[in-house]
């Protein structure tokens, strides 16, 4: 899964417009239209990291995934926008998203240490180097409290993209297709093909239909597009083990972090 930086300046997109995004993302509208710079090739599903520019504090302060982009628009300046300048963007699903003002997560000098170069980039969608990226999702978990990196393929159901987005199950667009998806769990059923976990068994009604899908070919060593096929490909996997299965720069697989929940699972509360 590729990640990109992008970037706000307040002195190219004030702060006042800004706080719409943040209210609008606190009131559910977490898919929303964002700069991409001249980047023209996002693959959908990308992982993004956005950082705050310019004077005073920067840093990290928001993350999601692509559902659509790059496509081309009239600028974000106003003033550009007024001369006929347009500019690319990408619609991203933020699952974080915090007042960069007061709540930046991450600051700059702290990314020194996975890079560089990367996080003074003067434009948005500048590829974060795979090592750097990964530090960053570490360290990133950690201070917003998450549990585990949220893919791409579990998308919230009301997601909405854009006309005119690509509609084909594509392994590197990396789409959450619900056919995908149906077909996968009707071959191989609901329980974790790593541990066996069945959500509704444990929690009732809440955790009806409930589980992810997991892609058994990375998705780095995928070269070029092809069609996937949802029985032979995909596998349904629990959150947990998902995270697992991601956990290393090499994915692992299935029987492999079987063997370690095999070896290590009995000693949970011993």
């Amino acid at each position: 899964m590729s990640t990109f930086l992008l970037t706000w300046k307040p002195d190219e997109w004030g702060y006042e417009k800004l706080q719409e995004r943040l209210e609008a993302h606190a009131s559910g509208e977490v898919v929303q239209r964002w700069s991409c710079g001249r980047t023209k090739k996002i693959p959908l599903g990308s992982r993004v990291f956005l950082t705050k520019q310019g004077k005073g504090y920067k840093g990290i302060f928001g993350s999601g995934h692509v559902v659509e982009g790059p496509f081309e628009e009239p600028h974000f300046n106003e003033e550009k926008r007024k001369a006929g300048k347009r500019s690319l963007y990408v619609m991203v699903n933020f699952d974080r998203l915090y007042d960069p003002l007061s709540e930046i997560k991450i600051v700059r000098s702290e990314l020194e240490a996975f890079d560089p170069k990367v996080w003074d980039s003067q434009g948005s969608g500048k590829t974060i180097p795979e090592e750097a990226a990964s530090n960053l999702e570490e360290l990133w978990l950690e201070r917003t409290g998450g549990v585990g990196i949220p893919y791409a393929d579990e998308l919230p159901e009301d997601t909405v993209v854009r006309e005119g987005a690509a509609k084909k199950i594509r392994v590197n667009a990396y789409e959450r297709s619900p056919e995908a998806r149906d077909r996968c769990i009707k071959k191989w059923g609901l329980n974790c093909a790593v541990c066996n976990f069945h959500f509704e068994l444990f929690y009732g009604q809440l955790g009806k239909g409930y589980i992810h899908v997991h892609h058994l070919k990375p998705l780095a060593e995928i070269r070029e597009e092809y069609e996937i096929n949802p029985e032979e490909d995909l596998r349904p996997v629990c959150p947990n083990c998902h995270s697992m299965l991601h956990r290393n720069k090499q994915v692992l697989s299935i029987e492999e972090l079987q063997k370690l929940v095999h070896t290590y699972g009995g000693r949970v509360g011993s």
